[in-house]
């Protein structure tokens, strides 16, 4: 990361902006980002979570429909399994980007969609996700539990959105969750139904909806559910009444993301839709790639790298900086690369047996395999690094200003060699940010800038496609040494357009326009 923003400061400068920031959430939730900023943690533990924000689903998932089918029975009263539904089902729609669509399903004696009752997907827009939210807080137990007329409804609107091509054309994935039996029907007509439905889309030549199913509860019933995961190519799992729904459901883009680790999807990218700062600074995107360890096979997910960009220097870069005209067109072409690729997607039957034994927590569950591999279980967890030479302090670039206020790490002099607590706080302040005749102090990150229209976005891909070869030789070479802030030079014929400040927090993108 270190090294790729020094290697590309000079084609910033020459837009008078200084490098974007660059992200890295692990597949284990590490978040790392450079440069860095200060986040406040309550009882030295941070909430921030990389793997449920949009920017980290998008790239490791792709485009896709996803439909959420709710129980809503009667039981769902007892010990506020409706409370922890309408969370799991917030989650999952917080996590979708500008090239999914959804629709949420809720069946007790009979099904409904929720809000919306064209019988069509939506697209997960910033409005649309906010509506749907404040839908699902409306959600109540009442009835019985059908589970037929709740999967039939979800089948519907994935048939009829992609008849009217209102779908990101892409993977399809139907999250169900109960907390009972059946109470309606027989298992055979279960089956039977969702049987025909498969095999429309085989006969079109289509894969078929996923499904991810969820037992919730004391109460509920597992055979049908778990034995609609191993018919139908999908996951299963067992969530009781004092287990976390939210997060076992947040994890179905994993399905996803180790299907996507072919060399052929070496060049995707992901685009989250265009969001304000919660800084109140201006509009960005982000660009995010997914890292796998291709040293194993099947290559496994580490995680996902993110690329920041700020509307201000795009529009700098195409020369009207105030024009509501190009940050339009923009928006525009953002939002057409998010949609433009459905990248390939392979996932074996004992990867998928290793994803039902450890499911979204990493903890073993062989009650959920369906035994349809008859070799070892492949790893869908990196493997800790081997190298004990990197196995040192030194990996942490700024191991030696540790005991550094946050004032001293990001704004002494460029160049100084201070021992740290030499001078007083205030003596520090007096001291921040100056500037010398040979240096310019930091000026606090930047969100980058490209040149000229469509290829604002091309040259955002060619970055990330020459990166992520080289990540893996980079983060050897970056192991020493102590980072600093970079500096933006400004050409003589560009002192009219100083570097712009647009920081954004750790959570960004959270508010995202359409």
């Amino acid at each position: 990361m270190i090294q790729s923003t020094e290697e590309s400061k000079a084609y910033w400068e020459s837009y008078s902006v200084m490098p974007p920031w660059l992200y890295f959430g692990s597949d284990t939730g590490i978040f790392r980002m450079y440069p860095g900023a200060p986040d406040k943690c309550i009882n030295n533990k941070s909430s921030f979570d990389p793997r449920v924000r949009p920017w980290y689903v998008a790239a490791s998932s792709g485009p896709k429909d996803v439909v959420l089918v709710l129980d809503t029975s009667g039981s769902m009263g007892s010990y506020d399994r409706i409370g922890k539904l309408k969370l799991a089902a917030t989650r999952v729609i917080e996590t979708l980007g500008i090239s999914d669509y959804f629709a949420i399903v809720e069946f007790n004696d009979s099904a409904s969609q929720v809000g919306l009752q064209n019988g069509l997907l939506e697209r997960a827009t910033d409005e649309n996700k906010a509506n749907a939210l404040e839908r699902i807080k409306s959600l109540s137990p009442i009835g019985a539990t059908n589970y037929i007329a709740g999967l039939q409804k979800a089948y519907d609107i994935l048939s009829n959105s992609g008849a009217k091509e209102i779908s990101s054309i892409c993977r399809k994935a139907i999250l169900f969750v109960s907390d009972g039996d059946m109470t309606v029907g027989t298992p055979s007509q279960l089956y039977s139904m969702i049987d025909d439905k498969q095999a429309v889309y085989t006969s079109n030549g289509e894969t078929p909806p996923v499904l991810f199913t969820y037992s919730f509860g004391s109460s509920a019933d597992e055979t049908i559910p778990k034995e609609l995961s191993c018919r139908y190519k999908g996951i299963w799992s067992r969530i009781g009444d004092a287990e976390d729904l939210a997060e076992a459901m947040g994890g179905y883009y994993k399905y996803f993301s180790y299907g996507l680790g072919d060399t052929v999807n070496e060049n995707f990218v992901a685009w989250v839709s265009p969001y304000v700062y919660s800084t109140g600074n201006g509009m960005g995107t982000t660009a995010s790639a997914p890292v796998y360890d291709r040293s194993v096979n099947p290559p496994i997910l580490v995680g996902v790298v993110g690329y920041d960009f700020s509307f201000a220097a795009m529009q700098r870069a195409l020369g009207d900086e105030n024009s509501e005209v190009s940050r339009d067109a923009i928006i525009d072409e953002i939002v057409r690369k998010s949609i433009a690729y459905c990248p390939a997607f392979s996932l074996s039957e004992c990867q998928l047996e290793s994803l039902r034994m450890y499911g979204s927590s990493g903890s073993e569950t062989p009650d959920s395999m369906c035994n349809s591999c008859t070799s070892e279980l492949p790893s869908i967890r990196a493997s800790p690094c081997q190298d004990s030479s990197l196995n040192s302090m030194n990996v942490w670039n700024n191991y030696n200003t540790r005991s550094w206020a946050y004032e001293e790490r990001t704004c002494c002099e460029v160049g100084e060699n201070r021992i740290a607590g030499s001078l007083t706080y205030e003596e520090v302040q007096s001291k921040v940010c100056i500037e010398n005749n040979n240096t310019k102090a930091p000026l606090g990150p930047i969100i980058g800038g490209i040149a000229g229209g469509i290829a604002v976005v091309i040259l955002g891909f060619l970055w990330f496609k020459g990166n992520k070869k080289e990540s893996k030789q980079d983060n050897r070479n970056n192991r020493v040494g102590i980072p600093t802030a970079p500096d933006a030079i400004i050409p003589d014929d560009h002192l009219h357009t100083l570097p712009i400040p647009v920081p954004p927090p750790p959570e960004a993108p959270t508010t995202r326009v359409n």
